[in-house]
């Protein structure tokens, strides 16, 4: 009869990846090889993402921040767990933002203080106050804040790096000059790069969508076309990439991007043109031919039925997390036109979600972590 000792690595892990995690956690007691084992990333990742969902309810005269994590089967016909996640910082930062997810860590960040959270242990890091200054006289400046951030892991540097755009806000005027700057979690600190972009071109949006070491942001070049800027988080440049010319003049109030069968997508909300109220969502895919030409190309269309308002997340290559005119979540078959409600309802427009492994990876950082994947 075989030990524990004896079996094969891959069988090993096998049979780990099995267990809760909490079960996992305790496990790394055992012995060094064990501990080494569960801690290795790209060991402990378990079948199925969750998604952690943010979203905003009354509370009185004032309105409060509340977080759900979403456990799902990608079958629409099985059930949805839905778990109350109160973040563990929340006393002091009631108001946090998803700003990003990578390898079961999250990035949450309010108007001054960022975090980095492992909702699964419930580990979390509050990362050092910007080493950013302004640069003007004192008496013009009135405030700042973070205008943006954005986090994920880079495989060139083997780390994990948080980018973040403060704006000092001037007392006579609102729109004041935004500085960059980007945390390294293994050496634990802040370093201000240099940004090309006029301030107007970083959004609140910007660093939102990630795909193939690049974050994608919709946004306008400084003559007023839409574009789709980029940045690279290992070189750390900036570029940008051109739209389908039917939007390069439309207002990006109805327009986000998204990833979808590995591809950068592009949804456009437009009214239904008979059925009131109601909504039709085009969306276009940027892919490589066979001669390698990248272009855009109309992909399919959502709607008009459902109540759709605007969709949040791709959560599979067939699924999407949307929102309806009713303030109803739903999850939408690309394939089947199927809908699934989910059982949660807050105010039109605020919610906000981010798929994440579960995994057991550390926020402690250091230069005695190795992120490797």
């Amino acid at each position: 009869m075989a030990t524990l000792k004896n079996l094969p690595t891959e069988l090993l892990i096998m049979i780990l990846s099995r267990l809760p995690l909490k079960t996992l956690s305790s496990f790394k007691l055992v012995c060094k090889f064990w501990y080494a084992l569960i801690n290795d990333p790209t060991n402990c990742s378990l079948q199925h993402k969750s998604i952690l969902l943010k979203h905003i309810i009354p509370d009185g005269r004032s309105y409060k921040h509340v977080h759900f994590i979403l456990k799902f089967s990608h079958d629409l016909d099985r059930s949805i767990s839905i778990i109350n996640f109160d973040l563990p910082f929340s006393k002091d930062n009631p108001f946090s933002d998803i700003c990003g997810h990578s390898h079961g860590l999250v990035c949450l960040s309010d108007d001054k203080d960022v975090f980095l959270l492992n909702p699964t242990t419930r580990e979390f890091r509050k990362l050092p106050s910007s080493i950013l200054h302004y640069t003007g006289p004192d008496h013009e400046l009135h405030s700042w804040n973070s205008k943006t951030v954005g986090f994920r892991y880079d495989s060139k540097s083997k780390d994990f790096k948080v980018v973040r755009v403060v704006e000092f806000v001037h007392i006579y005027d609102s729109d004041g000059p935004t500085k960059m700057e980007i945390y390294d979690l293994r050496k634990d600190r802040w370093r201000e790069i240099e940004s090309p972009l006029p301030d107007h071109l970083m959004s609140i949006c910007s660093f939102d969508i990630y795909h193939e070491g690049k974050y994608y942001w919709w946004s306008r070049n400084i003559i007023g076309s839409n574009i789709i800027q980029t940045f690279d988080i290992s070189e750390e440049v900036f570029d940008e990439i051109s739209v389908p010319d039917s939007l390069s003049y439309e207002d990006n109030v109805y327009i986000s991007i998204g990833i979808l069968n590995g591809n950068i997508v592009i949804l456009r909300t437009f009214y239904h043109r008979i059925i009131e109220k109601e909504k039709d969502i085009y969306v276009w895919e940027r892919k490589k031919d066979e001669d390698g030409v990248v272009s855009w190309s109309k992909l399919f269309t959502i709607g008009p039925s459902f109540g759709i308002e605007r969709s949040l997340l791709a959560v599979s290559s067939d699924e999407l997390l949307m929102e309806t005119n009713e303030r109803q979540l739903i999850f939408y078959n690309i394939k089947t036109q199927r809908v699934k409600p989910i059982p949660i309802k807050g105010l039109g427009g605020y919610f906000c979600a981010t798929l994440f492994e579960n995994s057991l990876v550390s926020v402690k950082g250091g230069h005695n972590m190795l992120y490797e994947f």
